[in-house]
């Protein structure tokens, strides 16, 4: 076992506030605050909140969490913008006029960041000082101070959901999106204050105002002890400012690196995460205004560079920043055979910028597929702003299933941007026998309970409008279930179960997040589909597969609790073109099953491993990319008759390959390179082939493996 999963899996990890070690005393900064009675540890509480605790399923902001209204949190700590003077009395917010500007992106990289100053407040509070006064605790020196940027989307003056904005409960899909950070930065305690700069990726361009920033900030209190993450991490409770949600408190979910020293590259960056989405529909605290009148926090603006590229991007209604477009499905009839998309400059960062003068663009499609806005788009066109020019794509009638091409994007001659299309003929007569919400089905389960053939086209087809859903699914019809895109489509569970099970056979979901569940999607029922769906922020894993023939195309499964995808069982279960990214988990994870395929995927960044296959025969690996993921890239333990091709495994914390008790697998043409351990470690193999030419060749065979740290190849 590696120190680092000794550590990870050694040490109790239940929650930031880790028992402390004998002797250790509470900060000064926790003078007069409450202590929970168990442990003799502070408690960690959001200011002006009650104090909420995770309730029997051991897991913060599900149905069962525990309020005591009777004890409350007071300030200990204060962030602001820019660099005021540390004085006694911890200054007030900045004043709309005095907010520091930011460029989007780091200094190296052509940005501005923004100054912060982080203050312990002695929670001293009046109208003289509504954030305290500076508390000098000397016990906090080389402590780290974690800040996050949260951005106001969609421009309500508000960070997180909520329905007292004019736009209602109509815009909380986008609204959730603002409680990702868009920027993270640490910075160490001297004498009660932490001093730093965050660059933020996300920025409007200069003609559109620039984007407000919330900027929070938590801190990790108590001693270093070397029984706890090898002494890189204090051992004691935190303290935050105002969050616009109730932060996640497991370090097993929220560190995915190795442990290193604190300071301003480290793995604490990551460690502000939210438990669960708050309900926009109650007047709750939790929503963050930026108007100063939430004294623990501050703001900036941040603008995004100039232009360098075009890019087509899907047309979003309310959202002032569009996501990139992943590719453009047509069907062969009207109105399925028509897209509109919008062609705006971007930055580097790709945020709407404003050009440097007229763009010169011109627009081509791989026939038959048509541009019918702009007319002679392929003759050029000019963007002038950072508005963008409107395109529709037509194809024409009775172009054949499967017709794919590219729609590329020219700027001075040079392409900066490819957009792969394709012909679906599912997506003709595909119209909706019910809408979501409606009168019909105010809920998706009304919509799935009740839904009939109402267009007689032998499908059942259920369309859900973008918003904000609390409802655990159960899909149990084969029905089509389909959101406008996951970005603006979203299914919050309760964190009872699953967001969406689907337990009918042949049943398609596509273009919802599901987010806030003990997983996101469970399948299993036979020939079940996703595409284009996002599980997120779920307890355990992403995406769940027990039944036969799965199919997931194009989808994400990020910064879920457990594996981003698990295959336990089945046969003929598909993963294909699609990211998994920052899971706790494995990233992807077969096992028991037979004749999987996890093809052309990027895997990165998941705390147990990349792509594990375990007892698993006839299964293809194949042209997936898989990099800085904390175990091996790719591990195949028990199994045979599998393929592992052409996958590029690199910058593993431990093995490109790790093979053990193999029986006749052919592994060939891939690359393992920058890992931490082995390129590649074949023990108790037994007629496995490493080459794709006729006869079995012993490894490496047709396989790179370089820049190894422990070596390119170990075996028996």
């Amino acid at each position: 076992m590696t120190p680092r999963r000794a550590v990870l899996t050694g040490v109790l990890l239940a929650a930031l506030a880790a028992v402390p070690v004998r002797g250790w005393a509470a900060s000064a900064v926790f003078n007069g605050d409450p202590v929970d009675p168990v442990t003799s540890v502070p408690y960690e509480i959001l200011p002006g909140l009650a104090l909420v605790q995770a309730g029997p399923d051991g897991f913060l902001g599900t149905a069962d969490d525990i309020v005591n209204p009777a004890i409350v949190g007071d300030i200990d700590l204060v962030v602001r913008s820019g660099s005021p003077a540390a004085g006694a009395t911890i200054p007030p917010p900045s004043a709309r006029e005095t907010q520091p500007i930011g460029i989007a992106g780091s200094t190296a990289a052509g940005g501005k960041e923004i100054p912060f100053t982080v203050f312990l407040s002695d929670g001293a509070t009046g109208a003289s000082a509504p954030a305290g006064h500076l508390l000098a605790a000397n016990d906090m020196d080389g402590h780290p101070a974690i800040v996050a940027a949260f951005a106001d989307l969609d421009g309500d003056g508000f960070i997180g959901p909520t329905d007292q904005d004019r736009a209602g409960s109509s815009d909380n899909s986008l609204e959730v999106r603002e409680l990702d950070p868009v920027g993270r930065a640490v910075a160490l305690f001297s004498g009660g204050v932490a001093r730093g700069g965050i660059a933020i990726r996300t920025g409007l361009p200069a003609s559109r105002r620039s984007l407000q920033v919330a900027l929070c900030a938590m801190a990790l209190t108590g001693p270093f002890d070397p029984a706890f993450f090898q002494g890189n991490i204090p051992t004691g409770p935190a303290i935050s400012t105002a969050m616009p949600f109730l932060p996640q408190r497991d370090l097993t979910r929220l560190v995915r690196d190795r442990p290193a020293p604190v300071g301003p590259t480290t793995t604490l960056q990551n460690v502000v995460q939210f438990a669960a989405i708050p309900d926009g529909s109650k007047s709750t605290p939790l929503t963050l205004p930026l108007d100063g009148s939430s004294v623990t926090i501050d703001v900036a603006r941040v603008r995004a560079q100039n232009a360098v590229r075009v890019e087509l991007r899907p047309q979003q209604r309310g959202a002032r920043i569009q996501p990139p477009a992943g590719e453009v499905v047509l069907g062969t009839l009207i109105p399925e055979n028509r897209a509109r998309l919008r062609l705006i400059p971007v930055d580097r960062w790709g945020n709407p910028a404003d050009p440097v003068g007229n763009l010169a663009v011109t627009l081509a499609a791989t026939p038959p597929l048509q541009i019918v806005r702009p007319p002679g788009a392929a003759a050029g066109l000019t963007v002038r702003s950072a508005a963008g020019t409107p395109v529709t794509l037509q194809m024409p009638a009775g172009a054949p299933d499967g017709t794919a091409g590219t729609i590329t994007v020219e700027l001075d001659g040079v392409v900066v941007d490819a957009l792969p299309y394709r012909v679906d003929a599912r997506f003709d007569h595909m119209r909706p026998d019910v809408r979501v919400p409606s009168l019909r089905a105010p809920t998706i389960q009304a919509a799935i309970n009740a839904v009939f053939d109402r267009n007689h086209d032998g499908k059942l087809v259920i369309d859900v409008k973008p918003g904000l859903y609390r409802e655990d699914l159960v899909v149990n019809r084969s029905v089509v279930l389909r959101g406008r895109e996951p970005e603006t489509t979203i299914v919050q569970g309760s964190g009872s179960g699953s967001v969406i099970s689907v337990s009918a056979a042949n049943a398609t979901v596509e273009g919802l997040t599901a987010v806030g569940g003990t997983s996101g999607f469970a399948l299993s029922g036979a020939s079940t589909r996703l595409l284009d769906v996002t599980a997120w922020h779920n307890l355990g894993a992403g995406i769940a597969i027990t039944g036969s023939d799965a199919e997931m195309w194009q989808s994400t499964s990020a910064a879920n609790g457990g594996d981003g995808l698990q295959v336990n069982g089945g046969t003929g279960s598909l993963c294909f073109d699609s990211e998994i990214l920052d899971n706790g988990g494995t990233g992807v994870s077969v096992a028991g099953a037979s004749g999987a395929q996890v093809a052309d995927n990027r895997v990165g960044d998941n705390a147990v491993g990349g792509i594990s296959l375990i007892s698993v025969t006839d299964a293809l690996v194949d042209g997936n990319r898989m990099a800085n993921n904390l175990g091996s890239g790719v591990q195949m333990l028990s199994s045979q008759g599998n393929q592992i091709t052409n996958n590029l495994s690199a910058k593993s914390d431990e093995d490109g390959l790790t093979m053990e008790s193999t029986t006749s697998n052919v592994v060939s043409g891939n690359s393992f390179t920058s890992n931490h351990g082995y390129g590649m470690s074949v023990r108790k193999s037994n007629s496995d082939d490493f080459a794709a030419a006729p006869g079995v060749q012993a490894p490496l065979g047709d396989n790179s493996s370089s820049d190894n740290r422990k070596g390119d190849l170990r075996t028996n």
